[in-house]
């Protein structure tokens, strides 16, 4: 596979919804990206705050752009001044298209190829997190 399509995306989507009403968690925004960082389908559930889309939209962002799940991102932004100095470089440089917080995780097809990614928020982040990664498993595709 070379490309995420839009029915795919949706369903990962649709996998993140599912998860986060299985743990009863507080309404999300989902949003899928291509291998290029373009926006392939955001849905946000209603009562969601109206900031909650972009934040989705940066956790997977930050994913596709250093090719590293966003919560590896936060773990490095946490440790490490250097990495923080990094990070902070990068989202001065994007202007603030970037957010190091756990709820963004690469999509790969079977042979290893990083397809998309899919960011949520609106729950705690290791929530949102968990919810993607479940998503990307039961939709047939790697982590």
């Amino acid at each position: 596979m070379t490309e995420l399509t839009l029915t795919q995306a949706n369903e990962l989507i649709c996998g993140v919804f599912t998860q986060a009403q299985q743990r009863n968690m507080p309404a999300l925004a989902v949003a899928v990206l291509d291998s290029g960082g373009h926006i392939k389908a955001l849905q946000r559930q209603d009562g969601v705050s109206f900031l909650r889309p972009r934040i989705a939209e940066a956790k997977a962002w930050g994913a596709l752009a250093l090719a590293a799940d966003s919560n590896t991102l936060a773990e490095r932004y946490q440790r490490d001044e250097l990495q923080r100095g990094f990070i902070n470089a990068l989202n001065s440089m994007t202007e603030g298209r970037l957010i190091p917080l756990p709820g963004g995780v690469l999509v790969h097809d079977e042979h290893g190829a990083i397809v998309g990614a899919v960011g949520a928020a609106g729950g705690e982040s290791s929530d949102d997190e968990a919810c993607v990664r479940n998503s990307i498993e039961q939709c047939g595709f790697y982590l």
